[in-house]
């Protein structure tokens, strides 16, 4: 039997001052797909060790991935879309269709690009072909999803460390599709709630998987999707999403899913960002510190979400402190990285680091330092999130200054893997500090050596306050931004109760 395999991926912050193009994907086509993936812990690889154990071929088409970044332009998805579709058709016969998609993509034309890939899928392969899509916890799952794809396996971790599970479980699950030992009937629900973190391995999150994984074990519930949805795009549809499959029990999904959206919209409040800490309060505290590293993370520019991954706020207040022994990685800045280059390793050079966006991200900051180290800026995944395989963070440079070593990139990256500082002959744990820019993938590999983590409140395109991203499509009301809508107490007085 014949699998198709493929994917569009890709994560929009849909208020990011900059587009994706077609060169801002990463596509890989047929057959280099298996060599590519074998040996990794993606979802990909997952398809390609699942037909192997349940007896299918893996056909693949193309997988294209885009990361996040700004909205896609309708020439890119059109053009993407059009070679997924090609490929398919061209390799009829098939027994199935398994699909790898984000769920939070945006296109110029589409504000559901997941939703029209499957729709599409279905037209072109009919009815009586099994379509399974793997998706990301970050998605903001539609109707139109739903009712295209017989079934949809969301991630059930963040940090995202399951990619290679969910899709073996694809696989399998498919093969009860074709082999007629499952007949899928799905609830879906949306409690109205936008989230900005989801963290699986703590509260309240956690308590919300615990409770889909044990009715997971139920008789008849095939598999159970919660996902957090993705708050930086501006649908109508963003926010949080339950989707309960079971095997021709209806009344069983919506039971199940009922009572998981009951429980998430119980614990709203808990899910509200109340830890976040001032850059100079941040900065104190590491000088308080007696050990390290201490994790300064700089949840507003974090390119995991789309952001520029160019402000400098917080570099600017730990050269101002005179803060010693630390990190920072890392500041996007291609022109800089340029410079440094041209003078070369061992030499000092001044530059303009950062900014050069907007006035969100702030004015770039001058500082002169010694070109420590010049590097293609790829290294290999070893640690829990997409290990083995390869990232890319452009020409690199490490820029000494003082003695905080300053990671410079040519492309915006997102701080997921140890590797990165070691590929760059960087110790993270001999660090007093590392400044990174994220709010929750890099507890995956960072939270096992950090001694503190502290969550600065930065300005830019992942800011925790929803409220100032002037939202205009996104369904209403809507928790937490509609707080006196919704019959709640004021934002401040649920923070301290």
């Amino acid at each position: 039997m014949r699998l198709v395999i493929g994917g569009i991926s890709h994560e929009t912050n849909t208020f990011s001052p900059f587009q994706t193009d077609i060169n801002g994907f990463n596509v890989i086509r047929g057959e280099e797909a298996l060599r590519r993936f074998r040996g990794t812990r993606e979802n990909g690889s997952g398809f390609i060790d699942g037909c192997s154990k349940y007896g299918f071929v893996p056909v693949p088409t193309i997988f294209a991935s885009g990361g996040a970044s700004g909205l896609i332009t309708s020439h890119a998805f059109d053009t993407l879309l059009g070679e997924l579709l090609e490929g398919i058709r061209n390799t009829r016969p098939f027994d199935g269709v398994v699909l790898a998609l984000h769920g939070a993509g945006v296109s110029e034309n589409h504000d559901e690009i997941e939703g029209y890939i499957l729709s599409q899928v279905r037209k072109l392969v009919g009815k009586g072909v099994p379509i399974v899509s793997t998706f990301d916890f970050h998605s903001n799952y539609t109707s139109l999803e739903v009712e295209s794809a017989d079934v949809l396996i969301g991630h059930d971790t963040n940090p995202h460390i399951d990619g290679y599970e969910r899709g073996l479980e694809a696989i399998q699950v498919i093969k009860r599709l074709i082999d007629g030992s499952l007949k899928p009937t799905k609830a879906f629900r949306q409690p109205r709630m936008i989230l900005v973190r989801g963290d699986t391995n703590h509260h309240p999150m956690k308590r919300i998987m615990d409770r889909a994984h044990e009715m997971e074990e139920i008789e008849g519930v095939e598999t159970i999707t919660v996902a957090q949805g993705f708050p930086y795009a501006d649908v109508e549809f963003a926010g949080m999403s339950v989707i309960v499959t079971t095997n021709d029990n209806q009344e069983l999904a919506d039971r199940c899913a009922d009572e998981l959206s009951d429980l998430a919209w119980s614990l709203r409040r808990d899910f509200l960002v109340n830890d976040l800490v001032p850059v100079r309060e941040g900065i104190k505290r590491v000088e308080q510190a007696k050990e390290g590293p201490i994790i300064l993370a700089e949840v507003g520019d974090g390119a995991g979400g789309g952001g520029t991954c160019r402000g400098v706020t917080v570099l600017r207040a730990v050269l101002e402190a005179g803060l010693e022994n630390g990190v920072v990685a890392a500041i996007a800045d291609p022109e800089a990285v340029e410079k440094a280059i041209e003078v070369g390793v061992g030499r000092e050079v001044t530059l303009d680091l950062g900014g050069k966006v907007d006035r969100v991200h702030g004015e770039p900051i001058k500082v002169t330092g010694l070109v420590k180290l010049i590097s293609d800026g790829r290294f290999v995944r070893k640690g829990p999130m997409g290990t083995g395989s390869e990232a890319n963070m452009g020409k690199t440079v490490v820029l000494r200054i003082g003695s905080i070593d300053v990671i410079v990139t040519e492309k915006r990256i997102h701080p997921t893997d140890l590797q990165l500082y070691r590929s760059l002959g960087i110790e993270p744990t001999e660090k007093k500090f590392i400044v990174l820019k994220s709010m929750t993938h890099f507890h995956a590999s960072h939270e096992p050596i950090a001694k503190k983590i502290i969550y600065l409140d930065t300005p830019g395109l992942t800011s925790a306050r929803l409220a100032g991203f002037g939202f205009k499509k996104l369904r209403r009301p809507i928790f937490p931004l509609d707080l006196e809508i919704l019959g709640l107490t004021e934002l401040k007085t649920m923070s301290e109760e």
